[in-house]
């Protein structure tokens, strides 16, 4: 087994990267600037419309059922 010295003086110099170096040449577009938070939302909208169907379901909550989004399809 080898004995590595990770002194302060070998660590900074080369081993971080150049932040500039990774900069995008172009300035970012909406959808990079955003995409977590929009995908994010999309979950969490999912999460409670799940809940809310689940409630309407278990509990026979009629006015959850009668929401469209609920609806079975033909029934208006």
């Amino acid at each position: 087994m080898t004995e590595t010295n990770d002194s302060p003086e070998e660590i900074s110099g080369n081993s971080l990267p150049d932040e500039k170096a990774n900069a995008p040449d172009r300035p970012l577009s909406f959808w990079d600037r955003h995409k977590a938070k929009i995908g994010l939302s999309a979950v969490a909208l999912y999460v409670f419309l799940l809940t809310l169907g689940t409630i309407g379901e278990l509990f026979d909550v009629e006015w959850i059922l009668d929401l469209p989004l609920f609806r079975p399809p033909g029934k208006y």
